[in-house]
Parts: C-alpha cells; structure tokens; sequence
C-alpha cells in the first residue's frame, strides 16, 4: 500500500475535525454577540430636549440681557457726555473736569465688559460641565439597571464647512456610522432626564 493513500484519510479525518472546531466555536461567538446588549445614544439630541439645559440656557441668556444693557447704559453715559464736552470752550475747565471724566469713565466701560464677558464664559463653560456631568451619570444608572454591556455615544456632525480641516475634524468624531433603532435609547435618557429634573423642582 502507498503511504499516500494511508495519507489521504487522515487528512480529510484532520479536516473534519478542524471543520467541526471552527463551527462550534461560530456558534459560541455568535450565541455570545447575541447576549452582548448594546445601547446608543444621540447626545445632541439630549441636549436638546433636557429640560433642565433648557431653563439655564434662557437664565444665561437673561444674564447676557442683564450685561449688555448695562453696558449699553455706560456707552449712552459716555455718548451723552461726550457732546456736552464738545459744546464747551477749549481749555476751560470745565472741559477740562469733563474730558477727565470721559477717559475715567471709558476705562471703567472697557473694564466692565471685559469682566461681563469672563462672567458669562465661566457660567456657559460650567453650566455645559454639569449637564454633561448629569448626562453621563444618567446613562451610567440606565446601563446598570437595564444590563446594558456597552453603551455608545452618537453624533450626528454637520459636515457643511469651508475649511477641510474642519470637514476632517467632524468626520473623525463621529463614532457611529450604523445601528438599528432598537438599540437606540436616546428617548429612555431623555425621559430619566426630565423625570428627575420634575423632582428636583418640586423640590424647590
């Protein structure tokens, strides 16, 4: 008997096998990507629809009112004083005290709404912290209690731009290219969100 013949069905036996290992180990892949649950959220969305963002987000902007009429007032103060000061004779005194007064009250315009305009990045910056803060530790409660494996962030960028750095920059955040809407829990956050937000003012 030639060895090759004694060969032939070892192989197709070794084949077999190998054929039957890989299928078992498909079905345990699968089975366990079937027990893997999966969420996305749009955080856009959430931001957007957050009560809560939206009651801090129209005290700001009643702040930013706040700052700018004040600085409005100064400026007219300023204007108003300036065409008194031009109505009175060169070098007298009275023009003098007046041009003083101007210069004084110029710097003090300037200073202000240099410190409005830190006031209002300092609010913005710390208001978005701690909604995205409560965002996140909302998702976090909602991964835990619904056995959630693995909860993923979507955003949908607007890829309208005139410089290509910027197209590149939106293009590499995006982190999710595809998923079903069964795995889209968006709405559950959103609603958690309110719900505890309608506690915490009934609180107040």
């Amino acid at each position: 008997m030639k060895l090759s013949s004694v060969k032939t069905p070892i192989m197709c036996l070794v084949l077999a096998l190998l054929a039957s290992f890989i299928y078992t180990n498909v079905k345990i892949a699968t089975a366990e990507a079937e027990d893997f649950k999966i969420g996305v959220v749009d955080i856009g969305g959430v931001f957007e629809k957050y009560k809560k963002r939206l009651d801090l987000d129209q005290k700001l902007k009643e702040q930013e009112k706040e700052f700018q009429d004040e600085i409005n007032k100064k400026r007219k103060e300023l204007i108003d004083l300036d065409e008194e000061t031009q109505l009175l004779d060169l070098g007298s005194e009275s023009r003098g005290k007046n041009e003083n007064l101007l210069e004084r009250k110029n710097v003090e315009l300037e200073g202000y709404a240099k410190f409005a305009e830190r006031q209002l990045l300092k609010k913005y910056k710390d208001f978005f912290e701690s909604i995205y803060q409560e965002v996140v530790l909302k998702i976090e409660e909602i991964g835990k209690q619904d056995n959630f494996d693995l909860i993923i962030k979507k955003e949908e960028p607007e890829l309208k731009s005139g410089q290509i750095s910027d197209l590149q920059f939106k293009i590499g955040i995006r982190t999710v290219l595809y998923h079903s809407e069964s795995v889209n829990i968006t709405s559950d956050v959103i609603d958690n969100l309110n719900a505890s937000y309608a506690k915490e003012k009934a609180r107040e």
